[in-house]
């Protein structure tokens, strides 16, 4: 009975776990058939929602034109035929806005342009055709800080301009305008850019900082190319016509351009610059949207106003100072001390940097007139080690060094005031030329003399030409101070240590 019971027993757990196992299969069977089946469902609805996304998009056919992009005091003027969906993004390292324009086209004139903005927390606006089926237009806004940033659009149908206006500027909020759908609605276009009158190129006229200024009435965009070889720079200016009073500059026997040459082809304006041997166009940043300022430099001063430090000589002995630098003249670096965060000494928010500067630029304007090749080891507010200043001299194999500086004292000694002029110990080239500079300062500002003296700074005593740094007055006296922020008298500064160095150099000859 016991037997009979165990084989009973067996039998009903192999029946229990046979039921058991087909079971799971089933379920196993049934699992998958499901999750086969989601997979096809997912499979199928992906290009149904591909195909969605591609119909709400115009066809290639239908696409706008993106034909300018401008800089306003209110923001970015895009010239279009038509208002398109906009999509718009922010990245960071390196900081930037990316904004596509869906269904548009940007012409050849446009494609992989680069416009300068320096406003709106905005440096730069490179423009290119993203993608051509269907058409995507992308400006990528290049950010100078992690400020966030986000823009409104308005559309103005009547004129083909849409206005991107960056947020925190005043809103009427009724605006007229028809906003574009991704976007809230911004103020109406201001009428400077709203004009019905075409952009004209009005004039080429040198500054007072040796740089040669396209100017426009509206605010332009452009691109650039050089061909090196031949010294020959081309800037080309879309959506614009040459004014029927255009001015052009009178070019002299001592002037590094050797030929200018404007040419309308289609709706762009195509500006031609030949330079002599040696010397070559570095494009500024932009400060105002109405014009292009074309810094011009001896072949040795780099984009970023310095050398790189792989090219500096093995060796600094010093070397003939006359005509060294393949220019066929002199050449004399222009040294504006300090910059960007280092401001130098200051006063009631005066700084020394942006002081320096003005003369600086004034002081190879100056020595440019008189024949001789000019590099400044900066043009703008930026921050440069002493290395670099250095590094510049060597490598242009400079005739001359001047760096210009202001100097300061504490507060108990504002009575102090007058002209120091420094050379490097033992440098007795350095020692003349201080003295030819400090002589003509002198004379024709009629400073209080302070003396040439000796001092070990850095900028002059690196740097194996004859250098001299002349600290053209206290900040920190009131009455110099007064002087010093003085456009006259700081062009009677420049003139006076240009006739300075003129003089040494022409002694040495």
């Amino acid at each position: 009975m016991n037997q009979l019971n165990q084989r009973y027993r067996r039998s009903l757990c192999f029946l229990l776990c046979l039921l058991g196992n087909t079971f799971v299969a089933q379920g196993m069977k049934a699992q998958e058939i499901k999750t086969e089946e989601t997979k096809a469902q997912t499979a199928l609805e992906q290009p149904l929602q591909d195909r969605s996304l591609q119909a709400q998009l115009p066809s290639v056919a239908a696409a706008l034109q993106l034909r300018n992009v401008q800089v306003s005091a209110d923001g970015l003027v895009l010239t279009i035929n038509g208002n398109p969906q906009i999509v718009s993004s922010r990245v960071v390292n390196p900081d930037r806005v990316i904004i596509d324009l869906q269904a548009t086209e940007v012409p050849p004139w446009l494609q992989n342009s680069v416009v300068a903005v320096n406003r709106y927390g905005v440096r730069q606006i490179r423009i290119g055709q993203f993608q051509k089926s269907p058409a995507i237009a992308r400006l990528v806004l290049d950010m100078d800080n992690s400020s966030p940033v986000s823009w409104q659009s308005t559309f103005d149908g009547s004129r083909g301009l849409l206005l991107l206006r960056p947020n925190g500027l005043a809103n009427i909020p009724n605006a007229p305008n028809t906003p574009s759908p991704s976007l809230p609605i911004a103020t109406p276009l201001p009428s400077s850019i709203a004009s019905n009158s075409p952009a004209t190129i009005d004039g080429l006229v040198f500054n007072g900082y040796g740089q040669l200024v396209i100017q426009a009435n509206r605010a332009i965009a452009y691109r650039s190319n050089v061909d090196l070889a031949n010294n020959t720079y081309y800037f080309t200016i879309p959506a614009v016509r040459i004014s029927a009073q255009l001015r052009r500059p009178v070019l002299g026997t001592n002037s590094p351009i050797e030929q200018i040459r404007l040419n309308q082809v289609g709706d762009s304006v195509v500006v031609t610059i030949k330079t002599i041997a040696g010397w070559q166009i570095q494009e500024a940043i932009r400060t105002n949207p109405q014009a292009i300022a074309l810094q011009l430099n001896s072949f040795a001063q780099v984009a970023t106003g310095s050398i790189p430090t792989s090219t500096i000589p093995k060796s600094r002995s010093p070397q003939a100072f006359g005509n060294s630098n393949n220019t066929g003249r002199q050449l004399v670096v222009v040294d504006a001390g300090h910059g960007g965060r280092d401001v130098g000494a200051t006063r009631n928010g005066i700084y020394e940097k942006d002081l320096v500067l003005a003369m600086s630029q004034q002081l190879g304007r100056i020595l440019q007139q008189m024949g001789y090749a000019v590099i400044y080891t900066r043009t703008e507010d930026i921050e440069l080690d002493l290395e670099p200043r250095v590094d510049i001299a060597e490598n242009a194999r400079a005739s001359a060094f001047v760096s210009v500086h202001v100097n300061s004292l504490g507060a108990k000694a504002s009575q102090v005031n007058g002209v120091e002029t420094y050379y490097a110990p033992g440098a007795s080239l350095g020692k003349s030329l201080a003295e030819y500079v400090h002589e003509e300062i002198l004379a024709s500002t009629g400073a209080n003399d302070r003396g040439v003296r000796s001092a070990r700074f850095h900028v002059i005593l690196k740097t194996s030409m004859p250098a001299v740094l002349v600290e053209t007055g206290f900040i920190t006296n009131p009455a110099e101070a007064t002087k010093l922020v003085d456009s006259a008298y700081q062009l009677r500064m420049a003139e006076a240590i240009a006739r300075g160095v003129d003089r040494f150099l022409k002694s040495y000859r």
